[in-house]
């Protein structure tokens, strides 16, 4: 486990946390998968309908955000399925847009039962179709790229919702799968597992006595 020191040298006002909730997933998105297409979504995907390149990406969240920290898989996951069920993304903050779960007020583990059962769609901020259909609110700025749970011609009652490629790689990465597997269908391990890991991941750094 690697020592941290308070603070941030670039940012010393902010901490590891504030850092990666609030752009260093996202931002690495881009850095990893470069064969993203704004122009033509579809080319970004590879014949499984996985994002080319998100190896790199999970590479990436694994070893530089969280393994750094001394986060294991099982943490990573429950950090990111219980974090990830509240709130929403703004596209004029971050980029990306819409809600992660329905109930985005209510703890649960409806994050990573959505993410196994539900069928993601990727877009872009030229997949106006999402408007006409009454998905407006997933479309995410220009230049960003995200996954929505609807689909161009098909509507229905499912409410809006929306994953990042830094959530969807909890799906296709072999390791992480089986644990996300495991708190789609145990939500009380799922919130035992997320506090103490939170619990954690807020006070790395600070000097308690």
């Amino acid at each position: 486990v690697i020592d941290f020191q308070p603070g941030r040298v670039d940012h010393p006002d902010e901490s590891y946390w504030e850092q990666m909730s609030y752009g260093r997933l996202p931002a690495a998105e881009k850095y990893c998968c470069p064969h993203l297409d704004d122009s033509n979504v579809s080319s970004s995907l590879d014949e499984t309908g996985k994002v080319k390149g998100w190896e790199g990406l999970c590479t990436h969240v694994r070893n530089e955000v969280f393994y750094r920290m001394g986060f294991n898989d099982q943490e990573i996951v429950a950090l990111l399925c219980g974090g990830h069920v509240y709130g929403r993304c703004h596209p004029n903050a971050s980029g990306y847009a819409g809600p992660w779960v329905e109930n985005m007020t209510e703890f649960s583990n409806e994050y990573a039962t959505d993410m196994i059962e539900d069928e993601w769609t990727l877009v872009s901020h030229g997949d106006t179709w999402l408007d006409a259909q009454g998905s407006a609110e997933l479309r995410p700025a220009p230049g960003n790229r995200q996954f929505v749970n609807q689909k161009k011609g098909v509507t229905g009652d499912d409410p809006n919702q929306m994953m990042l490629l830094s959530d969807m790689i909890l799906a296709w990465d072999p390791d992480f799968r089986p644990i996300l597997e495991m708190y789609a269908e145990d939500e009380d391990k799922l919130k035992v597992d997320f506090g103490a890991a939170f619990k954690r991941l807020t006070e790395l750094g600070c000097g308690f006595p």
